[in-house]
């Protein structure tokens, strides 16, 4: 019996497969060429093409692998919220803010309700395409998860996304989590009250407290996308408008055992409730309306005049209903009634009139053209220019506020212009005090952030947008606090900031990384805190809060860290970067990105929501003062630093490093999301050229292929010299030890074997040894033909050599690391090597997939397509493409009942190529669909190990 197989069964054993790694491994000392993963997958491939095994065999092993690495992934999850139980959670929360108020005077009132008056932390859902799990996956990764146990816990799902990832279903997806982190936030606020009750008694219900606040931006992004048309953008925020106003009121409702039913709080009760159908019709006739444009002979303008008659239905504001609780709460018959009016109101005055905040973004390049076609003058060609600057504010201190309607959005080309004439119709129509983040992407100008406030003065929305540039490119994580300065120095934007109350700036970590590595990126991100903290000290505003979005992903290649959540809100926004500004008693706020179907994942029920929120507010107390050798040591850090980014950047243009972002590209992968892979207007034929790729795809490449090089690479040289000196400062500081336990853990799940294996598919000698042995004879002319295409291919040598090169810095990081006292995975857990054994079945796979591209037949050129371009292709695993083709050339006879026998006229000669076509399908085309649809699946099952994707 073959020591692969279950005892017993035809089923392949992946403890034995486990155990086979885990011998070859043993003797790489004394064969250095050896590579356990391929010698894996080449025996899998063997076996498979001989018939030993079956295509179910190999997928039903990839199948428990994949459940195995989700049950692990789901458990993780429960550690990195570190949910413990509702009831634990509540009373560290409670405890918390009983601390806050002990050092607090209980004579003090004004000194508690300013304690509490603004919101240290926020948290803003974003949707960038990382939908990699089906919802009902999700679902089963949070139930497992809450349970805290693998005992007894299956899948039975597939490891792939919902089939059809539309903005729509990104929306609802969003909501849910929303929905739950409303229902945190309500119980956070009840925690609140009840604590501030013990010292303040009623006077705490007038404290009007802001613990947190949360946002969206899905369904209002337009950055590298021109699918989302203004009357979604409207339709969703007065969707979102009705399921808050419904949400209120199903929430008042459930009061009514507390409220009492005394004559007064009857009459109350009926005008709240009133009110709220009132202006929850007159939402939903608004949606009805626009909904209803271009059916029937039905018009934009219709639609317009039903929103904009005035009624006195619609709520634009929440104060009317805030004024009927405040009532409510006066006249409640007992405390625990007041807490939770007061809770009600809380949870209305953080939100609105929606279920969150709102972000729109577009690009700076978006943002500079429309100006340019709104002035067309010459001055506008070169922004840049001290005179073109000039001319900017000029327009804002003399710009005569206009006034838009449905016909302006509708037929304003201009994205960026569009934007603000939608939160102009937004604050008319459907909330005009909540605000809105105007968010501008790849911002390297102070010209771009004055246009934006003069668009916002244009259209009458200064005093609720919030113009934020976003500093993600090296260029502006370097310039950005001078560029901050630079606007400081005009009075227009000192007025803007200072009647706004804020100076918003956005901080992105995934195209960071994808341009000087994860590490670099992160530490770039601290000094341009402390550089913002020093230029507002100096720019000496009064009541001017600073806020710092944080932008990344939930992956360490996108700057998430691996560790508890605590740990993570500390990795993107340290202590030393709070202090900064608490020393000089400069307020500042920081808000955190949970991103996609992976991010949700932390508010998947109202268990995680609570325990992820209470975290995300007590991060934001108030920083003590301490000393850390990182800050004080400033010559090691920033030459650290600088070495690090330089290694990186060098990894980043190396050949290697394109040819395998390059060598499949994206399709190795599902489509993730609605946003195109591509950016914008991208034609550029180097599709492994970092610069022209996503992060997100980028970040999900590296994984597939094994080893996130933009998060691991580079600690030896960065060390460089001084070493002893680095390792002391890294076992002290608060600071260093989680990028080096973030490098570490990204180590342990790197593999380069796994990045040898993925290279060695396009070695043509791989494919000559497989043919001149004779050992597999009814393959022996695909494997000669694989091996003559390939005999030019240089994305094997190129790849391996990147492995050659990384293994050389790969030294230095495990003694380092040693050294300091951390795991970096020398010798791999279980865990990795089922991620390993995953990696070789894929091969083994893709291995089938180039057997069969072989054996495709020739077929005379259609559409320009040749028999040469579809090997190409399917070499590259463009499979759906090739499918297309290939059946289009070779069309399947379908039988038909109304054929054959039904012809009076008969024949004896039927063409015999209807046969063959049917065998093209049978042994090349439809084992070719099924393998390429189960490496993708797999492609799934290695991010669970990731815990991302991308």
């Amino acid at each position: 019996m073959n020591k692969m197989l279950s005892p017993g069964s035809t089923k392949l054993d992946e403890k034995a497969l486990r155990a086979e790694l885990k011998a070859l491994r043993a003797q790489i000392p004394d064969q250095p060429a050896l590579n356990p993963i391929v010698n894996v997958a080449f025996d899998l491939s063997r076996r498979l093409e001989a018939g030993e095994i079956t295509f179910s065999d190999l997928k039903s092993l990839a199948t428990r692998l994949m459940d195995s690495a989700c049950v692990h992934r789901a458990l993780v999850l429960k550690e990195q919220i570190g949910v413990e139980s509702e009831k634990a959670t509540r009373k560290e929360f409670s405890e918390f803010i009983a601390r806050e108020i002990a050092g607090i005077d209980p004579n003090d009132f004004d000194a508690f309700k300013a304690r509490f008056a603004r919101a240290r932390n926020g948290i803003v859902f974003t949707a960038h395409p990382t939908f990699g799990l089906s919802e009902a996956l999700s679902n089963r990764m949070a139930e497992i998860a809450v349970s805290g146990t693998a005992k007894g816990q299956t899948i039975e799902l597939p490891h792939r996304p919902d089939p059809s990832l539309t903005l729509d279903y990104e929306h609802r997806r969003v909501q849910s989590a929303i929905r739950n982190l409303r229902d945190a936030y309500a119980d956070v606020l009840t925690d609140f009250f009840a604590a501030a009750h013990s010292t303040f008694g009623d006077r705490a219900f007038k404290a009007d407290p802001q613990l947190a606040t949360f946002a969206s931006w899905v369904g209002y992004d337009l950055d590298g996308r021109t699918d989302i048309k203004w009357t979604f953008s409207f339709v969703v925020r007065l969707k979102e408008k009705m399921a808050a106003l419904a949400d209120i009121r199903e929430r008042f409702l459930a009061l009514k055992p507390v409220l009492g039913d005394g004559a007064e709080m009857l009459k109350l009760s009926r005008q709240l409730t009133g009110k709220l159908d009132l202006a929850i019709a007159a939402a939903e006739a608004h949606v009805k309306a626009l909904e209803s444009v271009g059916k029937d002979g039905f018009t934009l303008a219709q639609a317009a005049n039903i929103i904009t008659q005035g009624d006195g239905h619609n709520l634009v504001s929440a104060e009317p209903i805030l004024a009927l609780l405040e009532q409510v709460g006066g006249a409640a018959p007992t405390t625990k009634a007041k807490i939770a009016v007061a809770s009600l109101a809380g949870l209305l005055r953080a939100t609105g009139l929606g279920m969150s905040h709102i972000h729109v973004r577009v690009n700076a390049v978006q943002i500079n053209n429309a100006f340019r076609a709104f002035v067309h003058e010459r001055w506008t060609r070169d922004l840049t220019e001290r005179q073109a600057l000039a001319r900017i504010v000029d327009m804002i201190h003399s710009v005569k506020p206009e006034t838009v309607n449905f016909e302006t959005l509708d037929l304003e080309n201009a994205t960026a212009i569009r934007q603000f004439a939608l939160a102009a119709q937004i604050a008319k129509h459907i909330d005009r005090d909540t605000p809105i983040r105007y968010l501008i992407a790849e911002c390297e100008s102070p010209a771009t952030i004055l246009i934006a406030v003069y668009f916002a003065k244009l259209f009458g929305v200064s005093e609720i947008v919030d113009v934020s540039p976003l500093f993600e490119t090296p260029a502006a994580l370097e310039t950005g606090p001078r560029l901050v300065e630079r606007l400081l120095a005009e009075k227009a934007y000192r007025d803007y900031v200072t009647k706004r109350g804020r100076l918003a700036v956005q901080t992105g970590y995934s195209d960071a990384g994808r341009f000087i590595g994860q590490i670099a990126a992160g530490l770039a991100h601290e000094r341009l805190h402390h550089g913002l903290a020093e230029v507002v000290r100096k720019a000496k505003l009064k009541n001017v809060e600073t806020l710092i979005f944080s932008t990344h992903g939930e992956s360490m290649g996108r700057g998430a860290h691996p560790g508890p959540l605590r740990r993570r809100l500390r990795y993107v926004f340290p202590g030393e970067s709070r202090w900064r500004f608490f020393q000089h008693n400069l307020p500042v706020k920081h808000e955190t990105s949970f991103q996609g179907g992976d991010g949700y994942l932390f508010f998947a029920n109202r268990e995680f929501a609570q325990r992820a929120l209470a975290t995300i507010i007590m991060s934001g107390k108030d920083p003590g003062e301490g000393e850390d050798p990182f800050y004080t040591d400033t010559n090691l850090a920033l030459d650290f630093q600088l070495r690090l980014r330089d290694y990186q950047q060098e990894l980043f243009a190396h050949p290697g490093y394109r040819a395998l972002l390059g060598a499949f590209g994206a399709n190795l992968l599902f489509k993730t999301g609605s946003r195109p892979v591509k950016r914008q207007g991208d034609h550029h034929s180097d599709r492994g050229d970092p610069a022209r790729m996503r992060a997100i795809p980028n970040n999900a490449i590296l994984q597939q292929f094994g080893y996130v090089a933009n998060v691991v690479a580079g600690l030896g040289a960065a060390v460089g010299s001084e070493r002893e000196r680095f390792v002391e400062m890294a076992k002290q500081s608060q600071r260093l030890r989680p990028l080096i336990e973030m490098i570490a853990r990204a180590k342990q799940l790197s593999s380069l074997n796994a990045v040898g294996a993925n290279a060695v598919i396009f070695d043509a000698g791989f494919w000559a040894q497989r043919a001149s042995w004779a050992r597999e004879q009814h393959l022996d002319s695909a494997f000669k033909f694989l091996a003559e295409q390939l005999l030019d291919d240089d994305r094997a040598g190129k790849i391996t050599g990147l492995a050659h090169y990384l293994r050389l810095d790969a030294i230095e990081l495990h003694g380092i690391l040693e050294e300091i006292g951390l795991e970096g995975g020398k010798i791999p857990d279980d865990h990795r090597l089922e991620l390993d054994l995953l990696q070789a079945i894929r091969a083994a796979l893709i291995m089938r997939l180039f057997i069969l591209t072989a054996q495709l037949p020739r077929f005379t050129p259609t559409n320009e397509v040749t028999h040469a371009e579809i090997v190409r292709k399917a070499l590259s695993l463009e499979i759906p493409e090739v499918l297309q083709v290939m059946r289009q050339a070779f069309p399947r006879r379908v039988d038909d009942p109304r054929d054959d026998g039904q012809f009076v006229e008969q024949a004896t000669y039927l063409p015999k190529g209807i046969d063959d076509y049917g065998r093209i399908e049978t042994e090349i085309l439809e084992p070719m669909e099924q393998a390429y649809e189960l490496v993708r699946e797999i492609g799934t099952g290695i991010s669970h190990h990731w815990g991302a994707f991308g």
